[in-house]
């Protein structure tokens, strides 16, 4: 085993965990749309099976399928466009961390197969971070739009209206997943052990000492 070895074990961990939940929004608790990482690469961002809103999300997408197969999911699923337009920086992390492994091992010598997926690695985690960032301000964004579209009207409807618009839009948030950090974490420790290629670190050595050599001695 090698520190190289580790590396490239915790980036193909990091793409295993694209397959994990990433990403939910919620209405007071209960979820409406989750999304994995490798749903944010497809744009494929369907409503959360694990609530009654979120099913009833489901069958209303199904009941205003048009005739040719197609959706508009940006009006059916709240933050539904915000989560597919991911796909740009879920995408690019992934690729990065493809390039990583695989400049790991074609680059010679090893010290600058190292070095090319040290840089990789961490433009990848850029990505993430970065990517994940605009997501959450994009979606802010979008609430605070929905808000700014309502009447703008002086009567007590208008006023209600208004009231409940607010109260609507305030209790749908968006929660960053643990499969995220996770992937983070995981993406994180193959750059740093990656580095310790790079300089040419010794792995540390683990001797085990047993009792009988302990009495021999």
């Amino acid at each position: 085993m090698s520190w190289m070895n580790i590396a490239r074990v915790l980036k193909v961990l990091a793409l295993v965990l694209f397959l994990t939940p990433w990403l939910v929004v919620s209405c007071q608790g209960s979820p409406l749309v989750e999304a994995t990482g490798l749903d944010l690469i497809t744009g494929d961002v369907q409503p959360s099976q694990d609530s009654p809103l979120g099913s009833m999300m489901a069958q209303a997408e199904v009941d205003a399928e048009a005739p040719d197969g197609t959706t508009d999911q940006d009006e059916q699923q709240p933050g539904g466009g915000v989560l597919e337009d991911g796909r740009w920086w879920a995408l690019a992390g992934a690729v990065l961390i493809g390039l990583s492994l695989v400049l790991g091992f074609i680059l010679k010598p090893a010290r600058t197969a190292a070095l090319g997926a040290v840089v990789a690695g961490a433009l990848a985690l850029v990505a993430l971070g970065g990517g994940m960032a605009w997501t959450d301000r994009a979606f802010d964004a979008q609430k605070r739009e929905a808000l700014q579209g309502q009447s703008v009207g002086d009567t007590e409807m208008d006023q209600f209206g208004r009231n409940l618009a607010a109260g609507m839009v305030g209790a749908i948030e968006m929660e960053i997943r643990p499969g995220y950090w996770a992937t983070l974490a995981a993406l994180g420790l193959g750059v740093l052990t990656a580095f310790m290629a790079m300089s040419g670190a010794a792995l540390p050595k683990i001797t085990v000492t047993t009792q009988e050599s302990q009495s021999s001695q």
